[in-house]
Order: C-alpha cells, then structure tokens, then sequence
C-alpha cells in the first residue's frame, strides 16, 4: 500500500513539485493558512518521509526561514507505456526525478493473456523502495477512452480494449497501487511539463509526435475538454499533397506525413491495401536508412510530409498562441529537418504578414527526454491525476482557485 495524504497535504506536495523548495510562510500564504494552521500538514508529511523541514537564514534579523523541500526517497510512481513492438517503465520519485528505465520487446497484437515477463519487471523496478513509497503506476497507449471514468473505447497497440484493461488490472494487482491510464501523447507532454527546466512555470505548448498525435497544454494544464479544434485541424487542406481524408485529426496529414505513409508509399501499396496495424520496425528502419542515404525517392517523400506538418502546425498557431511547439520522435536527422520546417514556416508567415497579432512565434524545439518521455510522462502523470484526486476532495472549485492564485504569484 503507498503513503496516505489528505487534500491539504496533497496541494502541498504538488506545490513543492513545481516550485522545488518553500519557505513555510510562503506555503501558508498560498493555501490562505496561518503558520498554525500549515504546521500539522507539514508535520504529517514529514513524519511520513515526504518532506524535509530545514532553516535557512535570512538577511537582516529575525528568526530564519524554516524551508520545505520534498525528499529524495518519499515517494515514487512506476510508469509503462505501450508501444507496436515494445514496453517501456519508468520510475520517478516526488522531485520529478527518474530513478530506472527498462525497454522490454513484447507486442500485444495476439489475443495472449500471459503477462507474466513484464509483470517481473514492474517487480524488478519497485523492488528496495522503502514500505509504502510507491505512491502510484500509470499504463499510457495510443487509443481512445472515457476521461473520467477511464473507460477504454479503442486501442492501436493492444489486441483489444478486454485485453488492455485485464493488463491494467494484473498491473495493479502487481504492484499494490491503483493504476490510471494516459493517452501516450499527453504522457510526452506531461514529461515536458515537469522535467524541462526552460518552460515556463504554467506553459502553453503544442507537441506533436512521429505517428501524428497532437497534445495541447493550457497554462500548465492538459487541454483534453470535448472543442471543435480537432475537427478543424482534419478539415486543414495541406499545401504539398493530393490527397483529400474527410476524417478528423490528422486528416490529410495521415496520407503524407506519417512515418507508415513514408512506408506505404515508398513500398507502392494502395490506399486500398494499406495495413491497419503499425509498421514493423525492419520497414522503418529501411525506410530511415535511405533517407540517410539520400534516396531522392524518399527524400521526396519525406520533404512533402515535413512541409505539410509544418503548414497545418502554423495555421493551429494562429487559432491557439502557444508558446513552444516541441516534435517528438523520428530519428534524429528527420526530426531535425522536421524542426527547420516549421521554424521555417514561422518566418515564412511573419514576412508576408499572415500573423495579424504581434505576438511572437513559438520556440520550436525536440522533446528534452526523447523516447524515455513516454514511460516517464506517464509515471508524472500518474502523480498528477492521484493529487487531484485527493485536492478534489477538497472542492475541485477551492483547488483550483488555490492553483490559480499561485500561478498569478508566480
């Protein structure tokens, strides 16, 4: 069983998660506490190991500072995320910090129950933490399910919804925490949040990933509501393809800028013939190999792909400000020339005067954790989603005029 907190532990932990240290003065000013009133949370937690209350001196006279900071060893989330032809864990701890990755080959598109080998190593990444510091685990994949009640609708890496939630279960059994589940793009996202220290303390980012996925943050916070945006972006046409899709997001962008487009159309298959399950790794890695060798094939292929992402991603800026844009994954040299591609078509629109507002164009950068983001994403995630359980017990409304209130301090 992991550590127990209440809601006002739980702001507390999330606080220091993002700021890193604070003084207990600074943290009752933020919950609307008196020095009285923050002296049993932070009591609890350091008891329970959570956190460290030390001093620090001040300039000028006085008593000095008693600092709050989150220890090392407190608390721990495991995260696993599924892929076509693998398994990804991550553990981190309370400081954002990651502790263990593991890759594991294994592939769920058989309809197999046997989960016993990454059981064991979800075993092998929690064994020697200290009693009850595994605080929770979080399972991401690429699909679709209910936000709120977690119900899994679809699933692209799985066998089947059945299959994804019975190892889910197992997961949990395994381990002793609940389990949430994340969608594999927020998860990148979430990584980002929390482990880039040039973001802004309550960001606004765009990510975009190699299989076409696309995760927005508002002011440090998933964008997930039910908007129009998604149907907007598959109705985009893109500027260097033909093709036409009347589906939703990506839309066209599914013919011409995907990693399995590449493939399809570099292998002469149909639209018609085109398998429904991911590429395997041999095709990719082919596929990447000429790019380096300068096929003019797939350079061509790759070039188009790249311009029309980078078209459709300047036109959702323009409807949402971002402050960053941040791709993930590719191979490096892809997504380099990915990166170049938008940044080029920022400079592009500022010169012939599409942004009709004056504020700057994004920073477009690659993720800071490459392929570990994922599990590791997922592992934050998990924390996030277990402490606003706990501050919703509080009053989702109080919580969140709590986190308001020290968005505007910061």
């Amino acid at each position: 069983m992991a550590r127990r907190m209440n809601d006002t532990q739980s702001i507390i932990v999330q606080l220091l998660r993002k700021h890193g240290s604070l003084t207990r003065d600074q943290i009752g000013q933020k919950l609307g506490l008196s020095a009285m009133g923050t002296s049993k949370p932070l009591l609890a937690l350091s008891r329970s190991g959570l956190v460290t209350l030390g001093h620090k001196a001040q300039p000028g006279p006085g008593r000095p500072f008693q600092l709050v900071q989150l220890t090392e060893d407190g608390g721990y989330s495991l995260g696993l995320v599924v892929r076509p032809h693998d398994v990804q864990f991550a553990l981190v701890n309370f400081q954002n910090k990651v502790i263990r990755f593991e890759c594991v080959s294994f592939c769920f598109r058989t309809e197999q129950t046997d989960f016993s080998r990454l059981l064991q190593v979800a075993r092998k990444m929690i064994k020697g933490l200290p009693r009850k510091a595994l605080f929770t685990a979080g399972l991401s994949f690429s699909g679709q399910f209910e936000d709120e009640t977690e119900h899994i609708l679809a699933v692209n890496d799985f066998a089947s919804p059945g299959q994804a939630e019975l190892f889910r279960r197992q997961l949990s059994e395994t381990v002793g925490v609940p389990v949430p589940i994340l969608h594999d793009i927020d998860a990148i996202l979430i990584a980002e949040r929390w482990c880039n220290p040039d973001l802004p303390p309550n960001p606004t980012v765009l990510m975009v990933g190699e299989r076409l996925g696309v995760s927005l943050m508002m002011n440090g916070r998933l964008f997930t509501d039910k908007v129009p945006w998604p149907r907007w972006l598959g109705r985009v046409q893109v500027p260097y393809s033909t093709a036409q899709s009347p589906g939703f997001l990506p839309g066209a962008l599914v013919n011409t800028a995907s990693f399995d487009s590449w493939v399809n159309d570099w292998l002469n298959i149909s639209p018609e013939a085109r398998p429904s399950t991911p590429r395997e790794p041999v095709d990719v890695a082919k596929l990447y190999q000429l790019w380096e060798q300068k096929d003019p094939r797939v350079q061509q292929l790759v070039k188009r792909g790249a311009r029309d992402l980078a078209a459709v991603i300047r036109n959702l800026c323009l409807v949402f400000p971002f402050e960053r844009v941040v791709c993930h994954g590719w191979v490096p040299s892809v997504l380099e020339f990915i990166l170049k591609e938008i940044r080029d078509a920022f400079d592009e629109a500022e010169k012939t005067h599409i942004h009709q507002d004056t504020s700057p164009s994004p920073i477009v950068s690659a993720s800071i954790l490459g392929s570990q983001g994922y599990a590791t994403g997922t592992a934050l995630g998990a924390i996030d989603r277990a402490l606003e359980f706990k501050m919703a017990q509080r009053g989702r409304k109080y919580a969140d005029l709590l986190l308001k209130k020290d968005e505007l301090e910061v």
